[in-house]
C-alpha cells in the first residue's frame, strides 16, 4: 500500500476497566506509516532544505509525532544509481479510451504517448498501458515497467494479440512480432458508432424526402428515439467507464510514490452530466414548443439539466482517486475543435468535447492537456514540483479491517508554501486481487525494494552453451523452511518468479514455477530444511541483474532478492566467482523445465551433487567447500592466490586447499575444488579473493561474499 512501510508490528491488549471477573481484550496493530510530501513555494518550485519541525502530521484530526524523516531529491540521486526508493518512484498509466475515440484519431494518441515515453519519463520512471473498450472494459496490456521499448511496442499495437504477447505473469517482458506502423484499434465499430451511423442516415433520409408536417413529426420521432437509445448507451458505457476508473485506482493504491493517469480519449458528451446549457439551441426551441404543445414524451430532463446519477459517480470515482493518491490526467486526442463540427456533432448526440475531460481531471487534481506543446510544457512543471519528496513516519494503529480508511493532514510552518500529500490511507490486508498481486510484484521488482520475509537467497553463475551468441546462467533460489512456511498449517502454493534484466531495464529471459506442498504430516522436516529450485536461464553476453521474487498465497509472506552477474563472451579464456557448496541436506529439491537444455547439473562433481550457496553463513573453524569456474584456461602452471578480506578492507592470507578438479567438459569448461577454513575470524561480514594468473594471458580477480556468525 502506498505511503506505508510496515517496520513494526506490536500486539497491544486493550482491557475493558468495568468487571475484574470478566475480562474484554482487543488485538491492535501498531505500524509505521509513511507519507510522502511535497512542497512548493509561490512560483510553483519545490521548495528544499525543510526539517522535520517545519512539518506538522495529523492521523483522523489528531497531531501525531514524525517519527521518521528523510528527505529525497531527484536532482541529488545520481544518475548511475540503480534504482529509487519506492516513496521516490513516479508512475504513470497511459491509458486509451478506445469506447470514446474514433479510429482517426487513435494515431494521435499513439503519437502522443510515444513522445510521452520517449521526452517526459525520467529513466527510474514506471509506466504501464491500458485500454477500455465498451466491450471488453478495462484490459492492463503491461504492468508498470521502465522498460521503454516493451511500452512503445504496446501503445503501438494497443495489445492486439497478432502483433504483441505478455510473455510473462507479471507482464513485463514481451514478445512482438512486427509493430505495426499505424496503432492497432482491436475493438471494431462500436453499438454507438452504428447508432450515430443510424441517425445520419435517417437525417440524410428526411432530407430527401417530401417535407410535409406528417414526415417530419415522424422523422424527429424517430431521430429523437434513437438518440434517446443512444444517450442511454453513453450513460450506461459512462457508468461503467468510471466504475472501472474507480476500481484501477483503488489498485494503485498498493503502490508506492507519485501515481498518475493519462486518459487518451476524444472525451464525451458532458451533457450527460450536467445538462445542456446554450439556451439559444435549436433543440432548446423544439422542447420548449413540444412542452407548450403538451408534448412531454418529446422531453428529455436528464439531457436538459444533467443526469445525477452521471455526477455521482464522478464524484465517487474521484474520491477514490484522492483516497489513493492517484491524479487523473487527460490527453484531448481529437485536438483543437472547430465550432461547425461541434455543433454538427452536438446535433447528433455526439457532443464529445474537452469540457467533459476536464469535469473527470479536475476533482482529482490533474490537467487536461490539449495540444503536443502544451503537454509537454505543462507536464515538465508538474514533474519539476515533485523533485523534492519529504517522507514522513508516523506509528499508527491498525484495526485489521480492509476497507477502513484513515484521513492524513500535512501543515509547514512556511508561510505561503503549498504542502501536497495522499488524503489518508487505507489499512492493509493479506486478500488481495490477482491485479494487486501483480502491481505489488512488479513495484518491488523495479524499484529493488527490500522485502524478504522468507528469507530466500540466490546463487548464480555463467556457463558455456550450444551457441557462443547465448551462454546458460544456472541458479539455485534457497527458500529456507522455517520462514517460508510461516503462518501455513497444511497446504502451502507459492509462486516463483525470476526475471534477467539488462542494463536498459529490460528482461532478456525470465522462469516461473508454481510451488504445491503438503505440510500436514511432515511440517517439521520441512521446517527443517526449505524448498530449493534449479534453474536455468539463457542469456547474451553482458550484465545483468537476476531477480526473484515469491509470494507464498496462504500467508501473503514475500521474498525478494537481486544478484547482479556478468555474462562473458566465452569465446576465450574466463574465469567465474567462486561458488560456497553445500550438501543437498533435508532440502525438497525442485527443477525448472530443461528448455532444451541436455546439460548435466553444473554443480556435481562425480556421483557427488552440490548445492551452491549466497552469501552463506559459515562456522569458524570448520572446512567449507567452494568451486571455481574456469573456461578454456589451461591448468598446468595456474596461479591461484587466495586472499582473505575483512568489511574493513584489512586483508591477510587465506586458509584454502586445494583437493581437486574435474576433467573438461565438452566446452572446455573444469572446476577446480577447494576447501577453506576460515580460522580465528570474529562474527561479521568478509570477502574471499582468488587471484588467478594463467601461464599466458591476463589474470584475473574474482570474489565471494560470507559470513561468520
Amino acid at each position: 500500500m502506498n505511503a506505508q512501510r510496515w517496520l513494526a508490528v506490536v500486539a497491544v491488549v486493550l482491557v475493558s476497566a468495568g468487571a475484574l471477573a470478566q475480562r474484554v481484550a482487543e488485538t491492535v496493530q501498531v505500524t509505521v506509516i509513511e507519507v510522502p510530501v511535497t512542497v512548493t513555494g509561490g512560483d510553483g518550485k519545490p521548495l528544499r532544505g525543510l526539517t522535520r519541525e517545519q512539518f506538522e502530521l495529523f492521523d483522523d484530526g489528531k497531531r501525531v509525532p514524525v517519527e521518521y524523516f528523510e528527505v529525497l531529491d531527484l536532482k541529488l540521486i545520481p544518475a548511475g544509481r540503480k534504482s529509487l526508493p519506492p516513496a521516490a518512484t513516479r508512475n504513470f498509466l497511459l491509458f486509451f479510451d478506445l469506447a470514446n475515440s474514433s479510429p482517426g484519431t487513435i494515431r494521435r494518441a499513439a503519437d502522443a504517448a510515444v513522445t510521452f515515453i520517449d521526452e517526459q519519463l525520467e529513466p527510474h520512471d514506471l509506466a504501464a498501458v491500458a485500454t477500455f473498450t465498451a466491450e471488453t472494459g478495462a484490459k492492463l496490456i503491461t504492468s508498470f515497467t521502465t522498460d521503454r521499448e516493451m511500452l512503445r511496442a504496446a501503445v503501438r499495437t494497443l495489445g492486439h494479440p497478432q502483433y504483441f504477447k505478455v510473455s510473462d505473469p507479471l507482464m513485463i517482458s514481451f514478445r512482438a512480432t512486427e509493430i505495426p506502423i499505424e496503432p492497432i484499434l482491436s475493438a471494431g465499430t462500436s453499438s454507438t458508432d452504428r447508432l450515430v451511423s443510424g441517425v445520419r442516415s435517417a437525417a440524410q433520409g428526411a432530407f430527401d424526402a417530401t417535407i410535409n408536417e406528417e414526415m417530419r413529426d415522424a422523422e424527429q420521432e424517430r431521430n429523437r428515439m434513437t438518440q434517446s437509445v443512444e444517450n442511454t448507451e453513453q450513460r450506461n458505457r459512462l457508468r461503467v467507464q468510471l466504475s472501472e476508473m474507480a476500481t484501477i485506482a483503488r489498485v494503485l493504491d498498493r503502490l508506492h510514490g507519485r501515481k498518475q493517469i493519462i486518459l487518451l480519449s476524444e472525451g464525451f458528451d458532458a451533457r450527460l452530466v450536467q445538462g445542456r446549457e446554450d439556451i439559444g439551441s435549436k433543440k432548446v426551441s423544439e422542447e420548449s414548443e413540444a412542452a407548450f404543445a403538451g408534448q412531454v414524451w418529446k422531453l428529455d430532463s436528464d439531457e436538459k439539466y444533467g443526469n445525477a446519477s452521471a455526477a455521482r459517480d464522478i464524484r465517487e470515482m474521484a474520491e477514490l482517486f484522492r483516497r489513493s493518491d492517484v491524479v487523473l490526467h487527460a490527453i484531448d486526442i481529437k485536438g483543437l475543435r472547430a465550432s461547425n463540427a461541434d455543433a454538427a456533432a452536438h446535433e447528433l448526440g455526439r457532443g464529445k468535447s474537452n469540457e467533459a475531460l476536464f469535469l473527470i481531471t479536475r476533482p482529482t487534481g490533474g490537467t487536461v492537456f490539449q495540444n503536443a506543446n502544451d503537454l509537454e510544457a505543462t507536464f515538465a512543471r508538474m514533474l519539476e514540483q515533485q523533485e523534492v519528496v519529504y517522507l514522513l513516519g508516523f506509528r499508527g494503529k491498525s484495526t485489521n479491517r480492509r476497507e477502513k480508511f484513515h484521513s492524513l493532514k500535512v501543515k509547514t510552518s512556511v508561510a505561503g508554501a503549498r504542502v501536497s500529500h495522499r488524503a489518508g490511507y487505507y489499512e492493509p490486508s493479506a486478500l488481495s486481487t490477482n491485479l494487486e498481486k501483480t502491481i505489488s510484484l512488479t513495484e518491488i521488482l523495479m524499484t529493488d525494494k527490500p522485502v524478504n520475509d522468507v528469507g530466500m537467497s540466490v546463487a548464480i553463475t555463467a556457463l558455456p552453451g550450444a551457441f557462443v551468441e547465448k551462454a546458460r546462467v544456472p541458479l539455485v533460489v534457497e527458500l529456507p523452511g522455517k520462514t517460508f512456511v510461516e503462518g501455513v498449517s497444511d497446504l502451502l502454493t507459492a509462486n516463483l518468479f525470476i526475471y534477467a534484466f539488462d542494463e536498459k531495464n529490460q528482461v532478456k529471459d525470465h522462469l516461473a514455477q508454481r510451488i504445491a506442498l503438503d505440510i500436514t504430516d511432515d511440517v517439521e522436516a520441512v521446517r527443517a530444511g526449505g524448498i530449493r529450485y534449479f534453474g536455468t536461464l539463457h542469456l547474451p553476453p553482458g550484465a545483468y541483474a537476476i531477480k526473484a521474487i515469491v509470494r507464498v498465497e496462504e500467508s501473503g509472506r514475500i521474498g525478494f532478492v537481486r544478484s547482479d552477474v556478468r555474462v562473458p563472451q566465452f569465446e576465450s579464456a574466463a574465469v567465474m566467482p567462486p561458488l560456497f557448496l553445500a550438501p543437498p541436506g533435508n532440502f525438497v529439491m525442485l527443477s525448472g523445465s530443461p528448455r532444451g537444455d541436455s546439460y548435466a547439473y553444473p554443480f556435481a562433481v562425480g556421483e557427488e551433487k552440490y548445492v551452491p550457496r549466497s552469501r552463506p553463513v559459515l562456522a569458524p573453524d570448520t572446512p567449507h567447500r567452494l568451486a571455481l569456474f574456469l573456461h578454456r584456461m589451461p591448468v598446468e602452471n595456474l596461479g591461484v592466490t587466495p586472499v582473505l578480506a575483512s568489511a574493513s578492507g584489512e586483508t591477510q592470507p587465506a586458509n584454502v586447499r586445494l583437493i581437486g578438479r574435474t576433467a573438461p567438459d565438452a566446452q572446455g569448461s573444469v572446476k577446480l575444488m577447494f576447501d577453506f577454513t576460515p580460522e580465528g575470524l570474529r562474527s561479521g561480514d568478509y570477502e574471499l579473493r582468488f587471484t588467478v594468473k594463467p601461464n599466458q594471458g591476463t589474470e584475473s580477480v574474482v570474489t565471494v561474499p560470507f559470513r561468520i556468525l
